[in-house]
């Protein structure tokens, strides 16, 4: 599978996108997500998947400086997503609403409410963080 960062090359069922860690990188990602939902035949998870990539991307891009490695997989029942970033640090899975006047800390909330599940794994080099729709 080819990789880019204006050209991911997906199979019928799987797309891997590996992009720098560049605010540009968060919209790359966010609409080859929602293209691969819609290609498969699965429009109607589309706009969810695309919002949900966008507040892991820019998580990932904020956490890191290296590559960060997009992976998402689908079937007949939905799509998985997974981000994959060198940042150490542990996210917590307690995702809860910040005060009204926050900047930020919205993403996970929306992860949390939105996905049919998601969840985080730590690997010797990072961190990746997934959600499944529906």
């Amino acid at each position: 599978m080819a990789e880019g960062r204006r050209g991911p090359v997906s199979a019928a069922s799987e797309l891997l996108l590996r992009v720098w860690a560049d605010p540009h990188s968060v919209g790359d990602a966010r609409r080859a997500v929602k293209d691969f939902c819609h290609n498969g035949g699965l429009g109607l998870l589309a706009d969810d998947a695309e919002l949900l990539t966008s507040e892991l991307m820019t998580n990932a891009c904020r956490a890191t400086h290296g590559l960060i490695t997009l992976v998402a997989l689908r079937d007949a029942a939905g799509v998985v997503v997974t981000v994959t970033d060198d940042d150490r640090s542990e996210v917590a899975m307690l995702a809860s609403l910040p005060a009204i006047d926050a900047d930020t800390g919205r993403g996970l909330f929306l992860v949390d409410q939105m996905a049919g599940s998601w969840g985080t794994s730590r690997y010797t080099g990072g961190k990746t963080v997934w959600f499944r729709l529906p």
